[in-house]
């Protein structure tokens, strides 16, 4: 079976390279801690590698997003939905 998320080291890889991500966050894993879990490792790369990175269809309400915009620090944005 083809799993249909987004693979973190490939978008590190991406980023390393200079790119900036738009991603919606619901395609980084299909449970909710691993995309926290991921997403929290694609914002230490963002803010290591200083490249921009914006997740998409963010729940206002989704444990974590402080944390989530802290380990980016500046480099991490959000298209928040209710």
């Amino acid at each position: 079976m083809h799993q249909n998320t987004l693979q973190p080291a490939f978008l590190s890889s991406l980023m390393t390279a200079g790119a900036n991500l738009e991603l919606v966050y619901n395609d980084l894993a299909p449970h909710a801690n691993d995309r926290m879990t991921a997403a929290l490792a694609l914002a230490k790369h963002a803010r290591e590698t200083q490249r921009q990175l914006r997740f998409i269809g963010l729940s206002a309400g989704t444990s974590g997003i402080k944390h989530l915009a802290e380990e980016g620090a500046g480099y991490v944005t959000f298209s928040l939905v209710n």
